[in-house]
């Protein structure tokens, strides 16, 4: 008989014949990293991160041309981030962080650092999955994101991740809907990867977007696109990873410039 999906999510209910400490909701020395992990920066992990676990992560991203032409210039071309997050009990994470968005420009026409960043706050819970990270898991998430500290008041972005996972090869799809508080926008985003794994700490594989405008303003561009090759390096509770591809987004319908990301991480 299949058990509840509240017995599966909640590490309490679980036994667990391995190394691991029954606290734990997935055994911390997975050589795939765990469904709590990723291999793109696009996708958001259905598993749960280990209880009172911390996992930090630096990233960054390159997209050239990454602005409309008659846009103010942006910085640079490369976008750091970073962000953590923490493990709770009973299958829920939280996390925060911000991103670099560039193209800080005020409305007198100077930069303005505080209009590069992104910060965002998210919480996540794990719906049903075994414990092992292996086969099917399901998660879902809440993010609020702003852009700058100037008074936006930001957008949340509702998420659904479903994945299945084997020691060889594992594949993710991902719906997301948006609703920005700034303005009536919102949108729908569909988000998937694939990745075989050459040995259990290596993969290799296809990750991409789209997002398509439920509700948009006037001049705004109605839909955008990511997609690109992924690698990932998993080793005990360290992980790297990065797409290279190309990307729509920033920039005039129809154009599309070079993506690159790139992001580390540690759990402790």
């Amino acid at each position: 008989m299949f058990a509840s999906a509240t017995a599966q999510a909640d590490p309490t209910t679980l036994t667990d014949t391995g190394a691991n400490a029954p606290a734990e909701r997935v055994p911390k020395d997975d050589p795939t990293g765990g469904a709590y992990t990723s291999p793109t920066l696009l996708f958001i992990p259905a598993g749960a991160l280990p209880a009172w676990n911390v996992r930090v992560t630096a990233l960054s991203e390159f997209q050239s041309p990454y602005q409309a032409a008659d846009a103010p210039l942006p910085d640079g071309g490369f976008r750091p981030g970073a962000g953590v997050e923490l493990g709770l009990p009973a299958g829920f994470t939280i996390a925060g962080g911000t991103n670099w968005v560039g193209g800080d420009v005020n409305d007198s026409g100077q930069k303005d650092f505080n209009l590069g960043l992104s910060p965002y706050f998210q919480a996540r819970f794990h719906i049903f999955g075994d414990r092992s990270g292996q086969d099917f898991q399901l998660g879902t998430s809440v993010t609020y994101k702003f852009v700058g500290f100037e008074g936006d008041p930001g957008e949340a972005e509702f998420a659904l991740s479903a994945q299945y996972r084997k020691r060889t090869w594992e594949a993710g799809l991902q719906a997301v809907m948006g609703k920005d508080f700034a303005t009536t926008d919102a949108d729908a985003e569909l988000h998937a990867y694939a990745l075989y794994r050459v040995v259990p700490q290596v993969g290799i594989g296809a990750a991409g977007q789209v997002r398509e405008g439920i509700v948009i303003q006037p001049g705004e561009t109605s839909y955008d696109a990511i997609a690109g090759g992924i690698v990932s390096f998993t080793i005990t509770q360290y992980q790297l990873g990065g797409l290279f591809g190309a990307s729509t987004l920033g920039l005039d319908q129809g154009h599309f410039g070079a993506l690159g990301q790139v992001f580390g991480s540690a759990r402790f």
